[in-house]
């Protein structure tokens, strides 16, 4: 188990992950996977959401779907 520091427990609770890897690696010496896995395991003990990874561009994809297919729908319906 790893004492966290006031600092990383901030940067955690405020949604900084990157800030807090680098803030555990200085105060410990830890590896940068051993900080990284560490700082994920103390967002999810606190509750904190993993916003540091995104949804990539399925919601763009979507979307362009939703609106093609619409178009297509008006262009049947109203002939």
């Amino acid at each position: 188990m790893t004492a966290y520091s006031d600092r990383v427990r901030e940067a955690v609770t405020a949604g900084r992950k990157i800030e807090a890897i680098k803030l555990l690696r200085e105060e410990t010496g830890m590896g940068l996977k051993e900080a990284k896995h560490a700082v994920e395991d103390l967002q999810r003990s606190l509750g904190v959401p993993d916003t540091s990874t995104s949804g990539g561009c399925s919601g763009v994809i979507l979307v362009v779907g939703l609106v093609a297919a619409g178009a297509l729908a008006y262009r049947y319906f109203a002939a």
